[in-house]
């Protein structure tokens, strides 16, 4: 036996331990002891295992002396390999696997770590042993020795695929129409806000197109919205071939479509693009077996004259396009600067037509409708007129559409029959003659639910008896819902109340419908009246009216009637109501109490 340092002492066939005690340990304590050590550090690579594969990482290594390569077994799995058939690996057999688009970057952070000793992050794709391919986030770190020089670098490899899908879905989403997947509103102004920065360095012009279908509610409606889709994926196909790669072609949900002419030398190449665009619509798409025809408005504004910004251009094509529709539908219009103040002060009255009533500026005059022969007044025609605090006094055709439009017409509508029931039933308790007051209806408050129980409501609460009352309504309201009219005229009729069918001989009335409805009287318009005497085509269509309203008989008033000549005329083909200037204008509550005390003088 030989000396040690304290503690050790060595035999020919044991190693033994003292303690302080001077006890030997054996050689199978220390053994123990190691292989404890041992199952730890496997346990604890089971651990980093697991861990890696729940997080869909591997690690690596490269050794950059002799250029051997190390994966871990989670990396094989994550690229879809097998380690048993990959014994030995090199940096060259990895480059393989990497996508040729991506492999010039990867090769660069690699041997860029090795040389300069920094560490690296690096996104790229994997081509995996399926051939499908996986996005992955590369990390790495150099290991040096004491000189400095690079012995090693190692890292992780995470598969990101997943999360990248995701974010392209939530970019898509943000960004991209879900129906028809092309560009939403909010890619638009990106995309608008970047020709135009072209086009003010190149100096040319940038065109934008803003579609409506039209009808497409009709067809959404009457075929459903799954055909609607179906439409609608049809018209963006179609779009889509008539733009060029510059240009942009962007879905602002439902039926309006954007497309953004990038590089315009001149409007005529704007024009054409228009027409190619609604001659596409315009043929018939087929849809499971079914035929459909639809059209489109274009509204067109032009960078730098209609605006010099995204949210400008815009809203210049948008009510460029709005003008289309209303002109005539499959059309295209251009902004002009004369359509946006005439936006603006469609704008104003909308605006205070909602604190019109509030504020008592609406009222009402009364034009007398006489008997011809006898110049005796028989009724009166309540008319409403707004004075508007800025634009001064209004007459119906300033405001009437836009109520009707924006819905205004109908709280509007039943202030105007109270306050003419109402006055009518003042006038006879002053003693006054009793005639009948005669309010218009609009189209929109013919389609009121319980439009005659307000209407019952309204009688009760004035106390005018239904005699009084005559409600007039024009052939276009009436025809829209044939069938649904005459039940609500039968109503009307019941309670006793006169029913006029106003404007008569310039709508699509048919007589086969006509002689069901419950009406009293016909109006004669204003139209034929007026060149009665001097245009035979007029004179005849007075005539046919006249004579038709006797056959189903009815009665008959011609409106807007100026001269002698023409009340002598339509006297004479036996028409004996009229209203008009010849009589009186329509004159304030006031004056009209004169008028039914004292008579008409003309």
């Amino acid at each position: 036996m030989t000396e040690t340092p304290q503690g050790i002492t060595h035999t020919s066939d044991l190693l033994t331990f003292e303690d302080d005690t001077g006890s030997p340990r054996v050689l199978e304590m220390t053994l123990e002891r190691l292989r404890r050590v041992e199952l730890a550090l496997r346990q604890s690579q089971l651990r980093l295992a697991r861990a890696q594969k729940a997080a869909g990482m591997g690690s690596w290594e490269w050794n950059v002396q002799t250029g051997e390569v190390f994966w871990s077994d989670e990396l094989f799995r994550l690229c879809g390999l097998n380690r048993d058939d990959h014994q030995q690996i090199q940096l060259e057999w990895v480059f393989g696997l990497v996508n040729p688009a991506d492999l010039p970057a990867f090769k660069k952070v690699i041997f860029t770590a090795a040389t300069s000793g920094q560490p690296f992050d690096l996104v790229y794709r994997i081509i995996s042993s399926p051939g499908e391919e996986i996005v992955v986030n590369c990390r790495g770190e150099v290991e040096c020795d004491a000189d400095g020089r690079t012995l090693l670098v190692s890292g992780t490899t995470l598969d990101i695929t997943a999360r990248i899908r995701a974010e392209s879905e939530i970019r898509q989403l943000s960004n991209y129409d879900a129906l028809t997947g092309l560009p939403n509103r909010s890619l638009l102004h990106d995309r608008l806000m970047l020709t135009i920065a072209q086009a003010a360095r190149d100096q040319q012009l940038v065109g934008v197109l803003f579609l409506d279908l039209d009808r497409f509610k009709t067809i959404n409606d009457a075929l459903g919205h799954r055909v609607g889709d179906k439409l609608l994926k049809a018209v963006a196909r179609r779009l889509t071939a008539c733009i060029r790669e510059s240009d942009t072609l962007a879905c602002l949900g439902g039926d309006e479509f954007v497309a953004v002419l990038a590089g315009v030398n001149c409007a005529e190449g704007i024009t054409v693009a228009a027409r190619k665009i609604l001659m596409l619509i315009s043929e018939p798409v087929y849809i499971d077996g079914q035929e459909i025809y639809t059209s489109g408005s274009i509204g067109i504004a032009v960078y730098p004259m209609d605006g010099d910004d995204s949210y400008t251009l815009l809203k210049h094509a948008d009510l460029a396009m709005y003008q289309a529709k209303e002109m005539e539908r499959n059309n295209f219009q251009f902004f002009s600067s004369e359509m946006n103040i005439k936006v603006l002060e469609r704008m104003l009255l909308e605006n205070s037509m909602r604190k019109a009533l509030e504020r008592e500026e609406f009222f009402l005059v009364y034009q007398p409708q006489v008997d011809a022969r006898s110049g005796r007044i028989t009724g009166m025609e309540a008319l409403l007129r707004w004075q508007h605090p800025d634009l001064g006094l209004l007459a119906p055709d300033k405001f009437i559409s836009l109520a009707e439009e924006t819905g205004f017409i109908i709280p509007i509508g039943e202030w105007a029959l109270q306050n003419a029931c109402r006055q009518n039933k003042a006038w006879q308790d002053q003693g006054l003659p009793a005639v009948r007051v005669a309010v218009n209806l609009s189209a929109k408050q013919f389609g009121q639910y319980n439009l005659d129980e307000m209407i019952a409501a309204t009688l009760m609460e004035t106390g005018l008896e239904p005699e009084w009352l005559e409600l007039e309504i024009t052939e276009s309201a009436i025809m829209k819902n044939a069938e649904h009219t005459a039940i609500i005229l039968r109503k009307l009729k019941k309670m006793g109340i006169s029913l006029a069918i106003d404007d008569f001989g310039t709508g699509y009335s048919s007589l086969a419908y006509l002689k069901h409805f419950p009406i009293s009287r016909l109006k004669i318009d204003r139209s034929f009246v007026r060149d009665i005497t001097t245009n035979p085509d007029d004179a005849a269509i007075a005539e046919i009216i006249i004579a038709m309203a006797q056959t189903l008989k009815l009665s008959v008033i011609a409106e807007g009637v100026e001269t002698r000549d023409q009340m002598e005329l339509l006297s004479f083909n036996n028409c004996v109501e009229m209203q008009g200037y010849l009589f009186s204008r329509p004159v304030p509550a006031e004056q009209f109490a004169l008028l039914l005390r004292d008579g008409l003088k003309y």
